[in-house]
């Protein structure tokens, strides 16, 4: 069974303040005479759940169009941080190198992200050393279910660049509600857009064999 954890994306669906809206419309109708549906979007590409590239946050990194997607397929770890107001490594206590290494891909659902029809304005903040940390076990890929890594107000962005700095890909606004912590094969496949800096991505799992 395949969980969906995409956030959906619509006319007045959250985005990050001052960004561009999503926008959707469709400017053939086979109600209107036309021999079918033709529809256009036009939003962001952090709209939604989406991918973040290095490119993002290094103008020297890679595009969204020059990643590997064998990072965003693969077993994945969710692991339960309600109630935490930071991500630390102390989240993963009792999991081992070998474990993280097994499901490289490590999802944290917090639940902050209260009103799905409104965007947040304060969520838990990744500790500065847990990127290092995963990073040293394995992991390839941190996702979350809020809009980012780093807090609302950020310009120089030091979460995003310590991800960099330990090369891990980034998934943000996952919808991780009623998602149990455990280990899942996760599937989050972005867009092929030559240049971008992001992309949005349908993300689902469907439940691992891994223990």
């Amino acid at each position: 069974m395949l969980i969906d954890i995409s956030r959906p994306l619509h006319p007045g669906s959250p985005h990050w303040p001052g960004d561009c809206p999503t926008a959707f419309h469709l400017n053939a109708r086979i109600a209107a005479g036309s021999s079918c549906n033709v529809g256009e979007l036009r939003l962001s590409v952090h709209n939604g759940t989406h991918a973040d590239a290095p490119f993002h946050y290094n103008d020297r990194g890679a595009t969204i169009d020059a990643l590997d997607l064998g990072r965003f397929v693969g077993p994945a770890r969710v692991i339960d941080a309600r109630g935490h107001a930071a991500l630390t490594a102390e989240l993963l206590a009792g999991l081992g190198a070998a474990e993280i290494a097994a499901a490289p891909r490590v999802l944290f659902r917090t639940d902050a992200w209260g009103d799905p029809g409104a965007f947040p304005t304060a969520w838990p903040l990744l500790d500065p050393d847990l990127p290092a940390w995963l990073a040293a076990r394995g992991a390839v890929l941190v996702g979350l279910d809020v809009p980012s890594v780093d807090e609302l107000t950020s310009k120089d962005l030091p979460r995003h660049r310590r991800m960099d700095a330990a090369g891990l890909l980034i998934l943000e606004s996952l919808d991780l509600r009623g998602v149990e912590a455990g280990v899942y094969e996760l599937i989050a496949l972005p867009l092929r857009l030559r240049g971008a800096d992001g992309s949005p991505v349908r993300a689902v799992l469907r439940r691992a064999l891994l223990p």
